[in-house]
């Protein structure tokens, strides 16, 4: 009676397996949410400061990139308050750990850029955005937000190296890539 009870070597990798992958399914489905969020964010951001900047010549109108923390955080965590919450698992673990580089890497850099080694800041931070979002997408096995990171990344390192080579106007490379994020949360929210 005490061997039915037991599952076979195969049952527990079948198991196992099938709860990785329901996993990455939740926490896929549930960034959905958060790049939407972001995308909008990143999108209204980059575009106030264009245009701020455009009109007054003044660069310290990137100062307001600060802002997008102090405003996105909060709205997170409303947004986490009507979703049924994501038990904690390597893959959320990682996950989260893949953007909070992505966060270090960007302010340490444009610090860098403004105290010490001059550098184009918008062709650097949107090659670590692209990267980050394939690195997420491979994580969680989701082509939308792999092809999503290649498109951020390879065509805003292109953009910013020719077409928007003015300073100001690589602000708008941020502007696209928020739309490319927004129609990749809500094409993650449409899959099954």
């Amino acid at each position: 009676m005490e061997t039915k009870n037991k599952m076979t070597a195969e049952q527990s990798l079948k198991l196992i397996n099938e709860t990785i992958e329901n996993n990455r399914r939740v926490i896929t489905k549930k960034n959905g949410s958060y790049y939407i969020l972001w995308g909008i964010l990143l999108s209204v951001i980059s575009l106030v400061i264009f245009f701020l900047w455009d009109k007054t010549g003044s660069a310290a109108w990137n100062l307001l990139w600060f802002s997008m923390p102090i405003i996105g955080h909060p709205l997170a965590l409303l947004l986490d308050r009507g979703e049924e919450k994501v038990p904690g698992s390597f893959l959320s673990r990682l996950t989260a750990w893949i953007w909070g580089i992505f966060g270090v890497f960007s302010l340490s850099l444009a610090l860098i850029a403004f105290f010490w080694v001059p550098m184009n800041l918008s062709l650097v931070i949107i090659l670590l955005f692209g990267f980050a979002e394939c690195i997420s997408g491979i994580t969680l096995k989701s082509w939308p937000v792999i092809v999503s990171g290649l498109i951020i990344g390879l065509g805003g390192a292109v953009l910013a190296a020719g077409v928007l080579a003015t300073s100001a106007s690589q602000i708008l490379l941020f502007t696209l890539a928020g739309v490319v994020l927004i129609l990749t949360g809500v094409l993650i929210k449409i899959q099954k």
